[in-house]
């Protein structure tokens, strides 16, 4: 009976120890990172295939997202995360895409590695175009920092 409380005594004094660390290392303050994979952009009836992406998030807060399709497309917003990194980074679209500025919302879902697992938004550009994007990125995503 004593060995079951000293067992139980010695694990939660390891799991008081284990756990900050835990919850810190998935708290994220600034990340840039790369993928290749297979997405689309929708605009208004038109189709793109989405071949990767780039997306730089600041510690103030700031986001630059670059899609590469035929062209490169850029926005601009804000991030911000929750309590726990695996529900996703939350997006904030404040501008870009070409000289339609738009606004918008959408998800940033990274891998343990902090790589990206995938991206998707919708955003309505001043001119009135809708702006929706789906991405999954392939397994060779990079993440620099």
């Amino acid at each position: 009976m004593r060995t079951g409380f000293l067992n139980t005594l010695v694990l939660a004094i390891l799991l008081s120890l284990v756990w900050p660390v835990c919850v810190a290392a998935q708290k994220l303050t600034s990340l840039t990172t790369t993928a290749n994979g297979q997405g689309t952009l929708t605009s208004n009836s038109d189709k793109y295939d989405v071949t990767g992406v780039l997306v730089i998030l600041r510690e103030d807060g700031t986001a630059a997202i670059t899609l590469f399709s035929g062209l490169q497309l850029y926005l601009q917003g804000q991030w911000s995360v929750g309590e726990d990194l695996r529900d996703g980074i939350d997006l904030k679209i404040t501008g870009g895409v070409v000289a339609g500025n738009a606004v918008g919302t959408g998800k940033l879902f990274l891998r343990k590695d902090k790589s990206i697992r995938s991206l998707n938004f919708e955003a309505k550009a001043t001119s009135g175009t809708l702006i929706k994007v789906d991405f999954e990125a392939g397994e060779k995503s990079k993440s620099p920092n």
